[in-house]
């Protein structure tokens, strides 16, 4: 039963030895150090080189310095997880990368250990939430789809709400002058709906009724009578003094 136990450990640490010596082939760990700041993170090892996109940014090893290029690389690529610290070893930013790209979600802080901003990437273009803070306050937030602002875009002053923009694919979505006097036309339209429904029709009063009663037939006539007469009383008047101007110019 000791042999088999000690077999058994044996093949353990031999397997754990295996794969530490796997992650050491696929991954190294770099570490560069500045004046105020210093960088940890993973390089890949494998010569293969991925599928290259020429809007990407690749970032890259070579020399003791990271380095980066849209569309191509010169050394070895970044992949895992990336961090910078101040001095003291205060975080300032930290992510992932995959094959050189920048994904996942990002973080940077100032050297107080405020949060100004956090961004999501996908094969290294900013896709997804980002926030901007000031001071701890949040003062914007919105979206990326694949590298430009797409969606509803929020600012902030003093916690309330300053602005609010849309974006569709990078451009802004400004609504027309025509839109808006269609939906002013809409508005007027429902009002006077609602105005038609609450006023109701007036009712009839009994005299307004009799009023419209169709008056008797020896009434009408004799209303027809005297509208003729009158015009022809006052057609007659103006001819009478015509004819005593002329008897005086005769005289």
């Amino acid at each position: 039963m000791k042999k088999i136990t000690i077999i058994i450990l044996l093949l353990l640490s031999i397997t754990t030895v295996w794969a530490q010596k796997m992650e050491e082939i696929t991954h190294r760990e770099i570490n560069i150090h500045f004046n105020d700041s210093s960088i940890k993170a993973n390089v890949l090892l494998d010569e293969k080189k991925p599928k290259l996109r020429t809007t990407s940014d690749y970032y890259w090893y070579h020399n003791n310095s990271i380095n980066s290029n849209q569309g191509d690389y010169k050394g070895r690529l970044l992949d895992g997880v990336y961090q910078v610290s101040t001095k003291k070893g205060a975080l300032i930013t930290k992510g992932n990368f995959a094959k050189g790209n920048k994904s996942g979600a990002w973080k940077k802080w100032n050297t107080e250990g405020r949060l100004l901003n956090s961004t999501t990437w996908l094969k290294g273009y900013k896709n997804g939430k980002y926030q901007k803070f000031d001071n701890g306050k949040l003062i914007e937030k919105g979206s990326y789809k694949k590298g430009v602002l797409h969606g509803k875009i929020v600012t902030y002053k003093s916690d309330t709400i300053f602005s609010e923009h849309v974006f569709k694919k990078g451009k802004e979505v400004v609504k027309t002058p025509v839109q808006k006097k269609e939906k002013v036309k809409k508005k007027e339209k429902v009002e006077k709906k609602v105005e038609e429904k609450e006023t109701p029709p007036e009712k009839e009063t009994p005299k307004t009724a009799l009023e419209k009663k169709k008056k008797p037939f020896w009434k009408k006539k004799k209303e027809q009578e005297e509208k003729s007469v009158a015009p022809k009383i006052e057609e007659e008047k103006p001819k009478r003094k015509k004819t005593k101007k002329k008897k005086k110019e005769k005289s």
